[in-house]
């Protein structure tokens, strides 16, 4: 069963080279620096700030825009091409399957979330950039398997990519709306706030905080420490296992 994991995700990653992924994440490393590089020539105090701040932002969501787009499009080319059906055919387990390819994109996450902080380094301290760039990789892994699951449920792109884009969105935002909610400039009580202040401490607790990986302060005020890792490690190991499961229930249930 491993080895067959470990060629499904080797061949996972040999398709990303055709896909020209590592060339296209270059491509936005490229615009990145050019961009910040134009925007520094504008700012008129915090120069090295600035540009750090703008370049660390641009840099995270382009690879959560490139991991994302890339898992759904190469999966679902899978099933519209048979491909998927094929490999089922034979001796191997959905599991098998589900676990390879999730493999292959964790490996190409980590290959981009290092990659992304090369370039960091010139604006930068190395240790900062480190530890900024392994927490892109277990974001990056989320967005991995949160794709995987929207692409089972949906089985079409505009859908899945919309699915990951809008709960993406809410993750990053969800602990400022839960203090919104619990410290209002004017409080009203009513049925309709009540419910809205009840709707969005369930989201704090089915969602994930991603506003804790990868924070750009880190980088401009060089607060990053080894320890902030922890709660980002542990989210990402319990939201791997639950999106995994889904996807895999999801992944049984259908017919191919």
């Amino acid at each position: 069963m491993f080895s067959k994991v470990l060629t499904i995700s080797k061949f996972t990653i040999i398709e990303s080279l055709r896909n020209r992924l590592l060339w296209l994440s270059l491509l936005m490393m490229v615009i990145g620096f050019v961009l910040v590089e134009f925007v520094g020539d504008l700012a008129i105090t915090e120069h090295k700030a600035t540009q750090l701040a703008i370049l660390a932002v641009f840099l995270r969501l382009s690879a959560v825009l490139l991991m994302s787009l890339f898992v759904v499009s190469s999966s679902l080319r899978e099933l519209q091409d048979k491909t998927l059906e094929m490999i089922l055919a034979m001796s191997i387990r959905r599991s098998s399957y589900y676990l390879g390819k999730l493999l292959g994109y964790i490996q190409l996450a980590a290959l981009m979330g290092l990659a992304f902080g090369l370039i960091l380094i010139i604006y930068a301290p190395f240790e900062q950039v480190l530890i900024w760039s392994v927490s892109l990789i277990f974001e990056l892994v989320l967005v991995v398997a949160l794709a995987l699951v929207m692409l089972f449920t949906f089985k079409q792109t505009p859908a899945a990519l919309t699915g990951v884009f809008i709960i993406y969105l809410a993750s990053r935002i969800v602990a400022s709306l839960y203090l919104m909610s619990q410290h209002p400039i004017i409080s009203y009580d009513n049925i309709g706030q009540k419910f809205m202040d009840g709707f969005v401490g369930m989201m704090t607790w089915v969602l994930p905080d991603l506003s804790q990986f990868t924070q750009t302060e880190w980088l401009v005020y060089e607060t990053a420490d080894w320890s902030q890792l922890l709660p980002v490690l542990a989210q990402t190991v319990i939201y791997l296992g639950l999106l995994s499961m889904i996807a895999l229930f999801d992944f049984y249930r259908k017919n191919f």
